[in-house]
C-alpha cells in the first residue's frame, strides 16, 4: 500500500466529494463510500455536512483534507478491511473522532484504492486539525500499516536525493576532550549521544525510547509548549542537561519523531506525566517498568555478518555532591581558560593574590580625653588685654 499523491489541502469540499465520486469508463465498478463517521453517503450529503464544519471556522482558508491510499496490484480488500485501515492511519495520523472524514472506494485494472476526505475543522467547537509534516509522517504509518496488517511492502513515494536525515554528527568540543582525557571516561554528551544512536536504530516506540535512557541513567524531559504541542527532548546525564538539538542535527524533533514509533493520542498522558515528574522532583529519577540486570550495559552496534561493534560502555556513575557536580559543569563551559588568562593579563585585583600580606607586629593603648572648654576672655594675651582697655 503507498500513498498514490501527497496530501492536499483545499477550499472547496464539493469539488473532491463530486470527484471522488465520479464514475468513469476505466472503473470496474462505480465508486462508493464504505466507511467514515458522516451520515449520509450520497455526494450533496456529504458537501452538506462538509459545509457545516467550514462554517464554524471561517478564518480557516483550506478546511480540505485529501489522500489517496493504493494497494498493490495483486492485493484485494474488503470493505470492511479497507474502513479499518483507514480508521486506523487517521488515528495514527492525528485526526480525532470529531473530525468528519468518508472512504471512498475505487477498483480499477492497476488494483483497488481508496479517496480519504477529511474536514481540519472539528466539529467540537471547530477545533482545527494543524497537522506538522504530514507527507513523512504519512509514509512512516503506511508502512507501519504494512507491517500491522500483513500487506505488500512497498518503498513508497520517490523522495529527493536531499531527503535522508543528516546523520548526527559526533563531533567534540576541545573542552570535552580535555575532559576525557583527564578523567579517562566519555563525556556526558558523547554517552548520550551513543546511547540515542543505538536506541534509535531499530524504532522504538516513545514508552520504550525512554525507559531504556532511564536504564543507562540518562533522563529523558519532554518539551511540551503551553499549547500542549510537542516540541522534543531534552537529555539530563550526571547534572549535565542537554537539547537533543545540541547533541547533533539528527536529534531535533522534526528528525527524531520520525525514528520513533511516536503517536500524538497514544503518548500524550505519558510525556506529560513525565514532564510534571521532572518539574516536580529534578533530581529523582524516573524508574522504568523493565530495569536491566546489572550496573553496566555494553552498547553494541550490528554491523551484518561481520558481527558487531562495540560503541561504548555506559556505567551507573556514583551520585556526586552538588559542588563536585557545579565544578565539573563550570569545566564544560567554551573557552574558559582563555576567559580566566585574559582576565589576569589585564591584572583584574579580584583573580590576582597579594604578593606579600602586611602583619600586625605590636599594639599599644591610646586613651583619648576630652580637652575642658577655656574662657577666651580669661585665656587671651596679655597684648589683647592691652588693646581692649585702650
Amino acid at each position: 500500500m503507498k500513498g498514490m499523491h501527497k496530501i492536499k489541502r483545499g477550499k472547496s469540499f464539493a469539488g473532491v466529494v463530486l470527484y471522488a465520486l465520479q464514475p468513469a469508463s476505466h472503473h470496474k465498478v462505480d465508486p462508493v463510500v464504505i466507511g467514515g463517521n458522516m451520515m449520509g453517503s450520497l455526494a450533496k450529503e456529504l458537501i452538506a455536512e462538509f459545509g457545516a464544519t467550514k462554517a464554524l471556522r471561517r478564518d480557516v482558508v483550506k478546511p480540505v483534507w485529501h489522500i489517496s491510499l493504493r494497494l498493490s496490484k495483486n492485493e484485494a480488500l474488503t470493505d470492511a478491511q479497507w474502513s479499518k485501515i483507514a480508521d486506523d492511519y487517521m488515528k495514527r495520523m492525528g485526526f480525532s473522532e470529531t473530525h468528519l472524514r468518508c472512504y471512498v472506494l475505487h477498483d480499477d485494472k492497476d488494483g483497488q484504492h481508496i479517496h480519504i476526505i477529511a474536514s481540519r475543522v472539528s466539529i467540537d467547537a471547530g477545533k482545527l486539525y494543524l497537522g506538522r509534516n504530514e507527507n513523512l509522517a504519512s509514509t512512516r504509518i503506511i508502512q507501519q500499516l504494512e507491517r500491522d496488517y500483513n500487506l505488500t511492502r512497498t518503498k513508497g513515494p520517490k523522495a529527493s536525493p536531499a531527503a535522508p536525515s543528516p546523520k548526527p554528527k559526533l563531533k567534540k568540543s576541545r573542552n570535552e576532550m580535555m575532559i576525557e582525557k583527564r578523567t579517562g571516561e566519555l563525556c556526558p554528551k558523547a554517552i548520550m549521544q551513543n546511547a540515542l544512536e543505538v536506541f534509535l536504530a531499530y524504532k522504538p516506540s516513545t514508552t520504550e525510547f525512554v525507559y531504556q535512557l532511564v536504564a543507562q541513567n540518562i533522563r529523558a524531559i519532554p518539551n511540551i509548549a503551553s499549547t500542549g504541542r510537542m516540541n522534543g527532548f531534552s537529555f539530563e546525564y550526571n547534572g549535565i542537561v542537554f537539547k537533543a538539538s545540541q547533541l547533533g542535527k539528527g536529534y531535533s524533533w522534526a528528525e527524531l519523531q520520525n525514528k520513533i514509533d511516536y503517536q500524538a493520542e497514544r503518548d500524550s498522558a505519558f510525556l506529560f506525566k513525565l514532564r510534571a515528574s521532572a518539574s516536580e522532583s529534578p533530581n529523582k529519577a524516573i524508574t522504568p517498568e523493565i530495569t536491566a540486570e546489572g550496573a553496566t550495559a555494553t552498547l553494541l552496534l550490528e554491523t551484518g555478518a561481520k558481527g558487531s561493534i562495540a560503541i561504548g560502555e555506559l556505567k551507573e556513575t556514583p551520585k556526586r555532591s552538588y559542588t563536585i557536580s557545579t565544578f565539573r559543569w563550570l569545566e564544560t563551559i567554551p573557552y574558559l581558560q582563555n576567559i580566566i588568562a585574559m582576565l589576569k593579563n589585564l591584572k583584574i585585583p579580584t583573580l590576582k593574590r597579594p604578593k606579600k600580606h602586611k602583619t600586625i607586629t605590636g599594639m599599644r593603648v591610646v586613651e583619648i580625653t576630652p580637652i575642658p572648654q577655656k574662657n577666651l576672655i580669661e585665656s587671651a594675651p596679655q597684648s589683647k588685654r592691652s588693646s581692649l582697655s585702650m
